[in-house]
């Protein structure tokens, strides 16, 4: 597991613009090596680890060729050879201040991406802490992380996908009032009947667990796009058949949008809740247990004004998670415990964008 090392020493890291602070080391495990050798120097870094060339443009160590220009603190030097060496632990150089690139052992480089170089919605830092588990049930392909108890709500929220194969649908179910992630779903080949059967299996399930409390089921559904197709399903099964009650967003005041059950996502909806959701889980108020969801929280970035998957990655589960935090803000109104805990999670702080992060294979 990796380990971070926080600088708490104040030390700084040379950069091609001067030192530069740093928050610390991540501690990884044994990989594999190579030793990139110029004619003054070398280094030792794992394969993806970026080196930058005379004009400043990157390219991963496993790339590089004999003869060419590399960018060092004395100057520009020749790559000579590149070798295979013996597996090492590394370290990666954890959040550099100001700066995209550093010097290792004279080299110009930056880092191979633990987690990634953009601006991420929760802090680099928390993430980097932030361990998941392993489902202690799995149903199908729904994933439980803790069986559902009497004592406690539920939210149980389903963004839904077209189900041929490319965006996935995804369902989370929260614990209320702890705020805990303890149920998840994810799919990309189900189409939207039967992503509302899962849906309904979900709270069923947790209705028969739940059968000698007073638990409540709280279950909603996005109703952008294909949303629409899903309150169709939901009409033709019948929303009696779902155990739990539906959860709406209410009619705004000069609202002109026909109005439609579940919740329409707008920008500033969505901007308003990643908020929420970056306080709730920097100030560990939401408990996120899955390591899947983790991976896409780590590739959740801001993009122009808002925050979406990096490219190449996906975002549903963190989708499913926001449309989680919009219902518990209406069922806040019902539940005085909801209510409660909730106010107390100030969405209204100014918000700061996180820190970029920079890994080095070699520290």
């Amino acid at each position: 597991m990796d380990v971070l090392l926080k600088n708490n020493k104040g030390l700084k890291i040379l950069t091609d613009t001067g030192f530069s602070e740093f928050k610390g080391l991540i501690e990884k495990s044994i990989q594999q090596l190579l030793c990139v050798n110029l004619t003054k120097s070398n280094i030792k870094c794992t394969p993806d680890h970026k080196v930058f060339l005379d004009n400043l443009s990157s390219k991963e160590s496993k790339d590089l060729n004999v003869g060419d220009k590399v960018y060092t603190s004395y100057g520009i030097d020749l790559v000579v050879s590149i070798d295979n060496i013996e597996p090492e632990k590394v370290y990666d150089v954890f959040d550099v201040k100001n700066n995209n690139r550093f010097y290792a052992n004279n080299i110009l480089i930056k880092n191979c991406e633990f987690l990634i170089y953009d601006e991420t919605l929760i802090s680099s830092l928390v993430l980097a802490e932030m361990v998941g588990k392993s489902p202690i049930i799995n149903m199908g392909q729904t994933r439980w992380y803790k069986k559902p108890n009497a004592k406690y709500n539920y939210a149980v929220a389903l963004d839904p996908a077209m189900g041929t194969g490319g965006n996935y649908s995804a369902i989370q179910v929260i614990e209320l009032p702890t705020y805990e992630q303890v149920g998840e779903w994810q799919h990309n080949t189900t189409a939207v009947p039967g992503q509302i059967r899962v849906l309904k299996d979900i709270c069923q399930y947790i209705a028969d667990e739940c059968r000698t409390g007073g638990s409540n089921i709280y279950w909603s559904v996005e109703n952008n796009g294909l949303g629409e197709a899903a309150l169709l399903v939901i009409n033709d099964f019948g929303e009696e058949n779902i155990p739990g009650l539906f959860v709406s967003e209410p009619i705004r005041k000069g609202h002109v949008r026909k109005f439609r059950k579940g919740f329409n996502t707008t920008h500033s909806s969505k901007v308003t809740t990643c908020a929420r959701l970056k306080s709730m889980v920097e100030n560990r108020q939401l408990t996120v247990n899955s390591k899947s969801l983790l991976s896409e929280l780590k590739a959740f970035v801001a993009t122009n004004s808002s925050f979406a998957a990096k490219q190449g990655y996906t975002d549903d589960l963190v989708s499913a998670i926001l449309l989680s935090l919009r219902m518990i803000d209406i069922i806040k109104d019902w539940d005085p415990a909801i209510y409660n805990s909730y106010s107390q999670i100030d969405s209204e702080q100014e918000y700061e964008m996180p820190m970029p992060i920079f890994i080095s294979s070699n520290y």
